[in-house]
């Protein structure tokens, strides 16, 4: 299966991952997460935000959902609810892993 990817595509996935930063600033979400990084597991406005909006706007491009503006307003739309999902649903859905009793000690 060959992806085309025109430069619209290109375009709305910039504004969904623009609009989904500036939101979760917005929100007050932390821009980096807590140090040290390779161990945290805080959302922040960089990661899985981002992710989550590229994500969410894949999703509604494969299955051929444009809406108008060959989906512009659908990737600002997305742009705003990832970061609204990501502070308010995210640990519903992914939970903290446990803590382990090695690790708990230290």
């Amino acid at each position: 299966m060959i992806i085309i990817l025109s430069e619209t595509f290109l375009l709305n996935y910039l504004i969904a991952i623009v609009t989904s930063i500036i939101i979760a600033i917005g929100i007050k979400m932390p821009v980096l997460p807590e140090k040290p990084r390779r161990f945290s597991w805080t959302n922040s406005a960089l990661f899985p935000t981002p992710i989550i909006a590229i994500g969410l706007l894949a999703i509604c491009f494969s299955i051929k959902f444009l809406w108008i503006y060959d989906g512009m307003v659908l990737a600002m739309i997305i742009g705003i609810i990832s970061p609204l999902v990501v502070k308010y649903l995210f640990n519903y859905v992914f939970p903290n892993p446990p803590v382990l009793l090695e690790e708990e000690n230290e």
